[in-house]
């Protein structure tokens, strides 16, 4: 296998992984927007299915020596709006993904971090007291 062949095998999994975090990230939205009771594991698996897919993407652009900066995390930071924010970020990375690879990932970092509070956020409160605002 030549390394253009490679390349193009890792970008398809990027393209898959990013997929999948998308699905996940919806389907952790639909949840929270509905409040369902189990949103903690639900937004768990979005932020893992992004932070995989984040790795992948560090490896396939050779992004491993970048370390994006982390975005402040607020005091009181709603769980609803954080979701939406990361959603946007991943929305962002996707479309970057060819244009400016670098950025892109910056974007997805963001997205990713933006899911672990979310899920610290619910680990915290319990899933059965979603501090839910739209």
């Amino acid at each position: 296998m030549d390394a253009a062949e490679e390349q193009r095998m890792l970008e398809e999994k990027v393209g898959k992984a990013l997929e999948e975090a998308r699905t996940k990230l919806d389907t952790a939205m639909e949840n929270l927007s509905k409040g369902v009771t189990d949103s903690e594991k639900i937004v768990w698996l979005a932020e893992e299915a992004a932070e995989y897919s984040s790795l992948l993407y560090s490896l396939t652009y050779s992004l491993e020596d970048e370390d994006p900066p982390v975005p402040v995390r607020k005091r009181n930071a709603e769980l609803i709006p954080l979701v939406k924010e990361s959603s946007e970020s991943l929305r962002r990375a996707t479309e970057l993904r060819d244009k400016s690879p670098l950025e892109g990932y910056q974007h997805l970092r963001v997205a990713v971090y933006k899911l672990r509070e979310a899920h610290h956020i619910l680990g915290k409160t319990g899933s059965k007291k979603l501090p839910i605002s739209n």
